[in-house]
């Protein structure tokens, strides 16, 4: 019913790999972030932690955030969601930034865990007569025609009472419920299923339709998320400004000359992606697993064109660095990366690629291991640039450790550490 209710190949794989049928939840969790204009997560338990199967933000999927462990610790209501069998609302208190929000937590089954944030930046005031006329039959004729039973009727109840912006229309095309200033026509134009417009959202069904119009957060909130948005953002296009001279003045080199031009660009363009990242962040926070993501995205669809093969998976938990540690990160990151891609494999070879992060003792250590030819230890000088510019970031810049093991036929692993600063932590509700 849903439009783009394709799931991510991550998503299908963990799902084979634990014989669960995700397709309901999924639907559900598309459905309340559009709605809602917030982000969820679809969480497995397995033994000791949560598998992220799928996350989604404002209807769109975050294919980031597949695959990451949560702790308990890191996700307490789900993990008391799962423990009672039993849904948690949590309505005020937390907050991420300078943004308040509310949290959800609902078990679809013993080991399946819905999660959903709302902002509390975007809602309405609704006196004692309004909330009573809230249509919440209505709603629950709905989740139980889409959801069939597999998703409970108050999870989307809590996610649209009190929404700006909200229309809800029933079967009939008679509006039930408005908290917009105009009433809006009903939109008969819409298909079926879910509609996502620069204006609003609608979801339509046989039973009823629910419209959302979308609206940014207040002027007061909006300041500073404006101005350190755009701060970063202009010093993205001045980083790409850089990338895109050098790529010009390179076609215009030498031979000689041409391949040192285009590397200094893709060097200058890890930089870029920190600072397009803390332009989209809600905080002065750089999420690794996101960054180091986007950086292999971009190297493996290199590697492809160069008929190569190459497959890569992030494995641990969210770490958020500050901007210092995290261009540190993303620069040895991706030299390691980039050295893996261009001399561990040879075109129309397949190879995978591993990135894992693991905080320990005060510390991040970060491992690339890739099965890919390797090479001998013993006959490497030390000289070539790629690992000059890694131990000089690793040692100088942060302060850490680096570890080099390779062996002809059996893959190459570089492993580097470094102490966390002390704002530095575990990304939590």
């Amino acid at each position: 019913m849903v439009n783009g209710m394709a799931l991510p190949d991550a998503t299908q794989a963990l799902c084979q790999q634990r014989n669960i049928d995700v397709t309901k939840a999924a639907e559900a969790l598309k459905i309340l972030t559009a709605l809602s204009v917030g982000e969820g997560q679809l969480l497995f338990w397995d033994r000791d932690a949560f598998v992220c199967l799928l996350a989604a933000r404002s209807g769109a999927w975050e294919e980031r955030q597949i695959g990451r462990r949560l702790s308990p610790d890191e996700e307490p209501f789900a993990f008391q969601a799962q423990r009672k069998g039993r849904s948690v609302f949590v309505d005020w208190g937390m907050m991420r930034g300078a943004e308040p929000f509310a949290h959800a937590a609902v078990p679809l089954s013993s080991l399946l865990i819905l999660t959903l944030d709302l902002s509390l930046t975007d809602v309405c005031s609704l006196s004692p007569w309004q909330h009573w006329r809230f249509p919440r039959s209505l709603l629950r004729r709905i989740a139980a025609h889409v959801w069939q039973g597999i998703v409970p009727p108050e999870v989307l109840i809590w996610a649209l009472k009190g929404r700006n912006g909200l229309a809800i229309w029933d079967e009939e095309g008679r509006l039930r419920w408005r908290t917009t200033e105009h009433v809006p026509p009903f939109p008969s134009e819409v298909s079926e299923g879910l509609g996502v417009t620069d204006e609003f959202v609608v979801f339509r069904t046989k039973v009823g339709t629910i419209l959302r119009y979308r609206r940014s957060m207040p002027p007061l909130l909006q300041g500073y998320a404006l101005i350190r948005s755009e701060v970063h953002h202009r010093v993205k296009n001045d980083l790409q400004s850089i990338v895109s001279w050098l790529r010009l003045q390179a076609r215009q080199a030498p031979s000689e000359a041409r391949q040192i031009l285009l590397d200094a660009a893709e060097r200058v363009r890890v930089f870029a992606t920190v600072h397009d990242l803390l332009a989209r962040a809600k905080s002065d926070w750089v999420a690794l697993r996101e960054l180091i993501q986007q950086l292999a995205n971009t190297l493996m669809q290199q590697a492809k064109e160069e008929g190569k093969d190459i497959r890569y998976a992030v494995i641990g938990p969210e770490v958020l660095l500050n901007p210092q540690q995290a261009s540190a990160v993303a620069a040895v990151v991706h030299e390691v990366l980039r050295n893996a891609c261009n001399h561990a494999f040879q075109a129309g070879e397949e190879g995978t690629v591993t990135i894992t992060l693991e905080p320990k003792e005060g510390w991040l250590w970060v491992e690339v291991a890739d099965n890919g030819c390797g090479f001998a230890l013993s006959q490497w000088n030390g000289q070539t640039l790629g690992l000059t510019i890694v131990h000089n970031l690793v040692k100088q810049d942060l302060r850490g450790d680096l570890h080099i093991h390779s062996q002809v036929g059996h893959g190459t692993v570089v492993r580097f550490g470094f102490p966390l600063s002390r704002e530095t932590s575990m990304s939590q509700k």
